[in-house]
């Protein structure tokens, strides 16, 4: 099975995390709708070791990623990329819900994904753990021209804005978008994230777009997000950066 190293960070797990991992991506791939759940639920039932953040960081996430890496090599068919999208993305809904809830933070996120389906469904594993951590989360996908987003960020007034898992053609628009920001300044203080597709495959290019800081991933991308709620200072350069897993 391919390693999404563009995508995702390694698997940490243990070696039985990676044997479900390998059999979750066959299954999806499958279309077997009943197994993956089945695989899932046992996952989270043994013996308590596992929770529903380890499901969504050791299964879900590098599960969506290996996908990608295959659609993109042309190693499956559209058909199956969507399949084992939709149910992947069915399984990620019913995990978040028994993630633990924290506090409200009384701060929203705004999110922007890519336009293929394993890109916004990496957004949507970000919204999940964002909003269980206590952000308010306004997932806005793919697609939406610099100004209109803009003008939602004006209305909104959220804290952060988080492209996350774009791809290539989604940077010029966000470069569009900053320089916007940072030029009208409609909401004084709002921070840009950046990390995952396109920003894990071209070094720099978060720096490049003017963003404030970066992760590779959901999980470092949350732990960024409450670091700079633990020290909520000015905008913060150079662009903080979480190392790439190895």
């Amino acid at each position: 099975m391919p390693q999404a190293t563009d995508f995702h960070g390694s698997n940490n797990g243990s070696s039985r995390t990676s044997r479900d991992l390998e059999r979750l991506v066959q299954l999806l791939i499958n279309g077997d709708r009943v197994g993956a759940r089945d695989l899932v639920r046992e996952y989270l039932d043994t013996r308590g070791s596992h929770d529903a953040t380890d499901a969504l960081r050791d299964l879900a996430w590098p599960a969506c990623g290996t996908i990608d890496a295959l659609a993109r090599r042309d190693q499956i068919s559209t058909a199956t990329e969507q399949t084992a999208t939709v149910l992947l993305a069915q399984l990620v809904q019913r995990i978040e819900c028994g993630l633990t809830k924290h506090p409200a933070r009384c701060r929203e996120v705004m999110i922007a994904t890519g336009p293929r389906a394993t890109e916004q469904l990496a957004g949507e594993i970000l919204a999940g753990i964002a909003e269980a951590d206590g952000f308010d989360v306004h997932f806005i996908g793919a697609g939406i021209e610099s100004d209109e987003v803009f003008a939602t960020l004006s209305a909104r007034r959220p804290a952060y804005f988080v492209s996350f898992a774009a791809a290539g053609p989604d940077a010029p628009r966000l470069r569009r978008l900053i320089t916007m920001v940072r030029t009208q300044d409609p909401v004084p203080g709002l921070r840009f994230g950046v990390g995952g597709g396109v920003f894990n495959r071209a070094a720099g290019l978060g720096d490049e777009i003017g963003a404030d800081f970066e992760a590779p991933c959901p999980f470092s991308m949350l732990e960024t997000l409450q670091g700079l709620e633990e020290s909520p200072t000015a905008r913060k350069t150079p662009l903080q950066r979480r190392p790439k897993a190895a």
